[in-house]
């Protein structure tokens, strides 16, 4: 493979990662577009039927409800033919649901008896919470797989700790200037820890792209609060207030969520498409086209639909959701896929796939 483009490894040591986002065209790029397959009604059994069994027995069943969505979400996603798998057991999950209601039950009860015990408790949450996340995301990835072959996740619990209090911190005291840098920080610690069997993540630092999103939704927001009140107030609205709600006040609240659904919109769309296409795995990269016009329209006929079907439409339009998410992203494979596989079991073979950890308890909801 030719070395033209090619920098150092980054963080997390991938020795494949280049220093744009396009391979070499001498690397013989195959692209894989990315399938999703479910369907909603298949989805809607499965939903209904986790509903009322989570329902009946007060929770405890949500741990196989989510067994069982997760399974029939990854089984459904496909790159090259083959589908994800989702091996977590539901006792881990149980298990970790049961811890983490014990802590925030701890918590409520303490407040209602001491302030300063309620205060200890506080400070207990905001050094557990760190761990948490960090085992969550050691959990997903040791129960997920691809062609049999795991991913890991190997970030650790101090620079977690270091990411949520510092950052927390410099986002008040920058009063949210800081936001996209540590949103950059927190996404490069998620990604960069991640591995496909013995190959690492790599993500090319986002930090400057995401400033420039913000920026832009922080305009939309402001421009589009700004019209919609200007037209509120040259119909009226405001200055019949005194004598009751105008008739025209709740097309001026409809206006107010329109640009409020398209800046979440932007927001997505431009953060998971500057996300993914930063994102390495070895020979792999990836090509996301979100939308954020498309993605709002989808939210809000998923909103309607929900609405007017109390509801029973909430399959539909997670699944239709999801189908245009994996319609807009592409894996790129420089040298192909089946080679990069047949590799990664390879070194697997010879170094033996780790254990996972005996704590094995997810808290993720």
């Amino acid at each position: 493979m030719s070395e033209t483009g090619r920098t150092e490894p980054q963080l997390g040591g991938n020795p494949y990662a280049y220093a744009d986002s396009q391979v070499p065209e001498a690397a013989g790029i195959q692209r894989h577009e990315i399938e999703f397959t479910a369907s909603a009604g298949e989805y809607f059994r499965i939903w209904i039927v986790n509903l009322a069994l989570t329902i009946v027995t007060l929770g405890i069943y949500s741990a196989w409800a989510k067994v069982r969505k997760k399974r029939y979400f990854y089984g459904h996603t496909l790159i090259d033919g083959d589908s994800f798998d989702y091996r977590a057991q539901p006792l881990s999950i149980l298990k970790g649901r049961i811890i983490a209601v014990v802590l925030f039950g701890a918590y409520s009860l303490a407040g209602q008896f001491s302030p300063v015990l309620a205060g200890s408790f506080t400070l207990v949450l905001v050094f557990a919470m760190p761990w948490l996340v960090v085992r969550s995301l050691a959990f997903n990835a040791h129960n997920s797989a691809y062609r049999n072959i795991r991913f890991s996740f190997r970030g650790r619990y101090g620079e977690m700790l270091k990411l949520l209090i510092g950052g927390g911190l410099l986002v008040m005291l920058s009063l949210g200037i800081g936001y996209p840098y540590i949103k950059a920080r927190m996404i490069a610690f998620a990604a960069r820890y991640h591995a496909y069997g013995t190959t690492s993540f790599a993500l090319r630092e986002i930090t400057r792209p995401l400033y420039g999103i913000y920026i832009k939704a922080l305009g939309l927001l402001i421009v589009g609060s700004a019209g919609a009140a200007i037209a509120a107030g040259s119909l009226g609205v405001f200055t019949n207030m005194s004598s009751g709600m105008s008739a025209g006040f709740p097309v001026f609240v409809i206006a107010i969520y329109a640009v409020y659904l398209m800046v979440y919109s932007y927001l997505n769309a431009r953060t998971t498409n500057a996300t993914w296409n930063a994102l390495e795995i070895g020979p792999l990269s990836f090509e996301s086209t979100l939308g954020a016009r498309q993605l709002a329209g989808i939210y809000l006929v998923n909103m309607v639909a929900i609405l007017f079907t109390l509801g029973l439409a909430t399959p539909w339009a997670v699944v239709r959701t999801m189908r245009y998410r994996a319609q807009h992203t592409t894996a790129l494979a420089a040298g192909g896929l089946a080679s990069f596989v047949a590799a990664e079991a390879n070194n697997l073979n010879a170094t033996g796939e780790e254990v996972g950890e005996m704590f094995d308890v997810d808290f993720s909801l």
